[in-house]
């Protein structure tokens, strides 16, 4: 039996998926707010987009021609913040890093 969990935390694997996970937690936002905000190239966050929506970590609205990016508000949210929870209580690592 394939471990789907494992390919769910591989969707993760890239700091660009990272930080743009932790962009739309702020508020939802178009590729382009993404790409300035993060400071990457439009087609880099496109393709980290587009693979975060294959797997459902965020959702997307048009808006005319825009079209903006936002977390999953049913699992997604919820999941970052029992990570936040967990970070702040039992990751050294994270602590010695200053990741909270």
């Amino acid at each position: 039996m394939e471990n789907k969990c494992y390919l769910f935390f591989e969707t993760l694997g890239t700091k660009l998926k990272v930080d743009i996970i932790t962009k739309l937690k702020e508020k939802p936002l178009s590729v382009t707010e993404l790409s300035k905000q993060l400071n990457q190239e439009r087609s880099k966050v496109s393709h980290a987009l587009k693979s975060l929506l294959e797997c459902g970590f965020i959702e997307v609205q048009n808006n005319g021609r825009k079209r903006i990016y936002s977390l999953n508000k049913d699992t997604i949210i919820p999941l970052l913040n029992i990570v936040e929870k967990h970070v702040k209580k039992y990751c050294k690592v994270c602590k010695r890093k200053k990741c909270q």
